[in-house]
């Protein structure tokens, strides 16, 4: 524009305000700089975090690979994945297999499923399926009395002939744990025995025979 044609009030206001035009020019590149350099700040701390995101995922990855092969072998188990009542045929449709370390699974537990296997107690979801809460269609079991609970034994040596319905004792390490205890089942082709312990003696009883130590003596 001709500063001839602009009235001398205006040059003069034009003349006072340019500094501070200025000022709101070099403000301006000033902020747009330092939000270029924040916006790069950002990128590199959102790298930073996702290497150690990333860093944080394969080590723990690696401390649990190491954890599990240090629990040793592991073996099948057969878990129900469905409520199964007493008297149920187990189907597949009922039970999955699941691979536990070997250490931590029961020697009652079921390893491969077997013909005509009929649940003989309540199985909840996420349960064990074993020689205790299983039985085949043709196996003989008596009914759990009430107040008592039943135990499934793997003597660690031969014992002596017995039926259901016999009375037994339980011994462990010299250690006589319950006495006159009643057997519910004998599971076939297998050493297992179902017994039928009272309430305060089963926990005595079920960690010895988790363990093996439990054997059977027969009583009159």
């Amino acid at each position: 524009m001709n500063n001839k044609h602009v009235p001398a009030s205006l040059h003069k206001l034009l003349k006072t305000i340019a500094p501070v035009i200025v000022r709101i020019r070099e403000t301006s590149a000033a902020n747009y700089m330092a939000l270029c350099r924040n916006n790069r700040r950002r990128l590199q701390v959102i790298a930073g975090l996702s290497f150690c995101a990333g860093l944080t995922f394969f080590v723990t990855l690696s401390r649990m690979q190491s954890a599990t092969a240090s629990l040793g072998l592991t073996t099948p188990v057969l878990i129900a994945t469905s409520g199964i009542k007493p008297g149920d045929i187990i189907t597949t449709q009922l039970f999955s297999l699941r691979t536990f370390p070997r250490s931590a699974v029961a020697p009652t537990a079921l390893h491969h499923m077997q013909f005509g296997l009929v649940a003989q107690q309540s199985i909840s979801i996420g349960e064990l399926l074993t020689t205790t809460n299983t039985g085949t269609s043709t196996s003989k079991q008596l009914q759990l009395p009430a107040g008592f609970r039943s135990v499934a034994i793997v003597p660690p040596a031969a014992l002596p002939p017995m039926h259901v319905g016999d009375h037994v004792d339980i011994i462990a390490n010299g250690v006589v744990l319950a006495t006159d205890a009643l057997v519910l089942s004998l599971i076939e082709n297998t050493t297992v025995v179902i017994v039928a312990v009272t309430a305060e003696l089963s926990a005595a009883v079920a960690s010895a025979a988790a363990i093996g130590d439990a054997t059977l003596v027969v009583s009159s």
